[in-house]
C-alpha cells in the first residue's frame, strides 16, 4: 500500500494467482480504502518522499510476479538500491519472509533435518 500519512486511500499493490489459484501470477495496481476489508494488518515499512513515487510505480512494475512475499522483497531490493527507502530494509524485511510451499516461484522452502533444526533447500 502506498499512502501518503492519515490517509483514507491508497495505491494498493499486491500480486494475485499462483499455483494454490491454478492461474499465473499477476502484478494487480489499483486504488483501495486503507481500512479495506481483508487487509488484516498493515506494516510501515519505509517512509517515500512524493518526489520519489514514480520509482516506486516503476520498480512495482519492473518486479517478475512471484509468491507475494518474494516479490515485494524483490520491489524493495530495488528501492534500496535506488536510495528511495533506508539502507537495511531489504534485509530486516528478508529476514521475516515466511516460507511458502512452492520453492520454485522464489520463496525459499525448508527440509527438517530430523533433529528440529532446518535448513534451506
Amino acid at each position: 500500500m502506498f499512502a501518503e500519512e492519515n490517509a483514507t486511500h491508497a495505491i494498493f499493490h499486491h500480486v494475485t494467482g499462483g499455483p494454490m489459484h491454478s492461474k499465473p501470477y499477476e502484478v494487480v495496481i489499483e486504488p483501495k480504502h486503507v481500512e479495506s476489508h481483508g487487509i488484516e494488518k498493515r506494516y510501515l515499512i519505509a517512509e517515500v518522499l512524493e518526489k520519489d513515487g514514480q520509482k516506486v510505480k516503476a520498480a512495482v512494475r519492473q518486479a517478475p510476479p512471484l509468491l507475494c512475499q518474494r516479490w515485494i522483497l524483490n520491489v524493495l531490493e530495488d528501492l534500496g538500491k535506488q536510495g528511495v527507502i533506508p539502507e537495511g530494509t531489504y534485509s530486516k524485511w528478508n529476514e521475516a519472509l515466511e516460507t511458502g510451499p512452492f520453492s520454485d516461484d522464489g520463496a525459499p522452502s525448508k527440509k527438517s533435518l530430523g533433529d528440529g533444526d532446518a535448513t534451506d533447500a
